[in-house]
């Protein structure tokens, strides 16, 4: 595991989100989005990024009203949104970068 990134017990999180322990362990079953990791002793711990995604999750349950197909379905839509985004930047900066190499072959 990354020494940088900050790991919680699910006890903390419950804390952190107001969510119920049991309500963590049943969205880990039903969203496979959300990957736990365990320490050595078999324990879930949970990185800022599982955070992020719980409150994903808890703010379209709760809040707007989404059924959990409903959230699986916008996860995807918005994580494949992004990893496309993603992409696009990687072949903008490789289109660049070969307009320069054609730029420096024509300089002296």
């Amino acid at each position: 595991m990354n020494e940088n990134v900050h790991y919680y017990s699910i006890s903390r999180v419950s804390e952190i989100t107001g969510i119920s322990p049991h309500i963590l362990r049943y969205w880990e079953k039903h969203f496979s989005f959300l990957k736990i990791q365990r320490d050595p002793a078999g324990r879930r711990i949970y990185s800022e990024g599982d955070i992020e995604k719980i409150r994903y999750i808890q703010k379209m349950l709760y809040n707007e009203g989404y059924r959990i197909k409903g959230v699986k379905k916008n996860f995807r839509i918005a994580y494949g949104n992004e990893k496309k985004e993603k992409y696009a930047s990687v072949d903008f900066l490789e289109k660049i970068l070969r307009r320069i190499k054609e730029i420096e072959k024509c300089l002296p």
